[in-house]
């Protein structure tokens, strides 16, 4: 594993407009992220991809992001802007260099609007700033998988059950947090349990495995070192268009009963067949 880069960089531009339909303008504080998740569809961005490091072997800090954005909220006037589009804004360098609070800070004083993706407990360090009344959303990624396969697809990120706890206590604080299960990966998500860890919650947002991403070979090549047959399987889904969809269906009509036991409701994202994401979350 290479060691990890930091790099204190200054940037002219912070906000910058989003095609995801959770605001007008996207706030990365970072470029890069220590978690390093192999799924990571940011690994297939145009952008990042020109970076002469791997994804997960660099984090430059924006250490001027929460200057600029003073400035261009003054002309730019957002009403909602989405938090780490292509960042963890909670990644543990921030803990250090604490950008994303200050960003909070100015976003509540200027009275804007925000949603957070993350999937970092580390975000409990600002909850006095999360309610101020501003924050609208936070999409928290959790999964659930063996430790096997954890070490092989996510090694670096924060563990399962720490990111459940971390929900469960931002339910507690009465923020507006959605649990979202992603990717789902068939066969190896473990996901009977899901609407049971989150009794706060009125439904859970699944998104299943992105089998356009650039690097999904690479995916397949690591969950064969774990369990060699499901790459076998994950090869014939990439490959196959009946049996793609034939698996998503299964997997969609489990969620289903299982929700419908637990009377909570769902949604799920399957991607098209060879087609990429559309940014929709709402």
């Amino acid at each position: 594993m290479q060691p990890l880069q930091i790099n204190e960089v200054k940037i002219r531009q912070i906000l910058n407009p989003t095609s995801i339909d959770l605001g007008e303008y996207v706030i990365n504080p970072f470029m890069g992220c220590e978690f390093s998740c192999l799924y990571c569809y940011v690994r297939s961005n145009r952008v990042i991809s020109r970076k002469k490091e791997s994804w997960g072997t660099y984090v430059d800090i924006r250490i001027n992001a929460a200057e600029q954005l003073e400035k261009e909220l003054l002309s730019k006037k957002p009403k909602k802007v989405l938090l780490g589009s292509t960042t963890e804004c909670f990644q543990p360098r921030e803990r250090i260099y604490k950008i994303t609070g200050r960003i909070l800070e100015i976003l509540n004083r200027h009275k804007v609007n925000y949603a957070i993706l993350t999937r970092s407990p580390y975000i409990l360090d600002y909850l006095p700033l999360l309610k101020e009344g501003f924050c609208q959303e936070i999409y928290f990624t959790v999964n659930n998988f063996s430790q096997e396969f954890k070490d092989k697809l996510e090694p670096k990120s924060p563990g399962f059950i720490l990111r459940d706890e971390a929900v469960n206590t931002l339910f507690k604080e009465g923020l507006p947090v959605f649990p979202y299960f992603s990717p789902l990966f068939p066969w190896i998500s473990d996901y009977k349990d899901i609407f049971l860890k989150f009794p706060q919650t009125e439904a859970v947002e699944f998104e299943c495995l992105n089998f356009n991403l650039n690097n999904i070979d690479d995916i397949i090549e690591k969950i064969g070192l774990v369990e060699p047959g499901l790459a076998v399987k994950y090869k014939r889904m990439s490959l196959d268009r009946v049996f793609y969809a034939q698996i998503w269906r299964e997997i969609k009509e489990d969620i289903k009963r299982l929700a419908k036991e637990a009377k909570k409701d769902f949604s799920i994202y399957i991607h098209n067949f060879r087609k990429y994401f559309e940014n929709r979350y709402s």
